[in-house]
């Protein structure tokens, strides 16, 4: 419980500080997380029965760096074009010699790098986002330790999205285990409870309405719960994927580097869906509302 507990802190400090930090910091952070991330999915599809070219690993990185440019948008969709064309290019010149099949190959290399990729460069992409806060404390905040334009706004909509998915995780655990008698979803993960499900959208919810006054986004607190709600069954479907892919794997964890809690994607499924939607999202409210 005690190593457990210290790994916690090392999470949430490895996580928020560079978030603070924002501009090639937080993308050269979220670009080593999303190496590990990929060794580690790689790792978990090798035990499934194929063996795909490790292709994610600059895709990972070149989406960490196109999110800092001024034509992100762009460059992000030529990187999903990479992401999906170099594995089959490789995969047309191993064709007939890869086991058991080029096919599975192309399709489980794109699919790690684009599972993974995508939300690094929706994290990046979230921090540069333009614009102010009404709530001083996070301008002065984003001012004084911003590295690179100090996007106050940016900031607040990425804290918002890491508390809504933090506090929805929590929320399933203990609501499910205090309360949980009816299995989510067995065959995917036996442990996962609706009352889990319901605890943990019930905590999303409120984050979200909190964040808006806490942060000064400037919407009404009901945008903020159904942007919260949203974002927590997306982190939800997040977590159940990887469950997915580690019974597939018949592995219990996807890896070792965090003690007591498993490996970087164990800890990081459900931003995995949390950060893209939190980016798709905040561009939509920020547009209409």
């Amino acid at each position: 419980m005690r190593q457990r507990s210290i790994s916690s802190v090392g999470v949430v400090l490895v996580g928020l500080v560079p978030a603070v930090l924002g501009g090639p910091i937080f993308a050269a952070t979220m670009a080593v997380l999303g190496l590990i991330a990929v060794r580690e999915y790689w790792s978990m599809v090798s035990r499934i029965g194929s063996r795909p070219l490790p292709l994610g690993y600059p895709i990972v990185v070149g989406f960490a760096a196109v999110a800092l440019l001024d034509g992100r948008e762009q460059a992000g969709l030529g990187m999903v074009a990479a992401a999906v064309g170099l594995p089959l290019i490789a995969a047309v010149f191993r064709f007939g010699e890869a086991q058991p099949s080029a096919v599975l190959e192309w399709a489980l290399a794109a699919a790690g790098s684009l599972w993974i990729g995508i939300p690094v460069f929706a994290a990046v992409s979230l921090r540069e986002t333009g614009g102010t806060v009404s709530a001083g404390w996070l301008r002065d905040l984003a001012d004084a330790a911003s590295w690179g334009d100090a996007a106050p706004r940016g900031l607040a909509w990425l804290l918002t999205v890491i508390l809504i998915t933090w506090l929805g995780d929590t929320g399933a655990y203990l609501v499910g285990r205090s309360l949980g008698r009816r299995q989510l979803l067995p065959v995917v993960s036996p442990n996962k409870t609706r009352e889990g499900a319901t605890g943990g959208l019930l905590g999303s919810g409120l984050m979200g309405a909190a964040s808006t006054v806490l942060f000064g986004l400037g919407i009404a607190w009901w945008w903020g719960m159904l942007i919260g709600i949203s974002l927590g069954a997306l982190g939800q479907v997040g977590d159940l994927a990887e469950s997915m892919v580690k019974r597939e794997a018949k592995v219990k964890d996807s890896g070792t580097v965090i003690p007591g809690h498993g490996g970087v994607l164990d800890r990081i499924d459900a931003l995995l869906f949390t950060l893209t939607g939190g980016w798709f999202l905040a561009g939509i409210v920020d547009r209409v509302l």
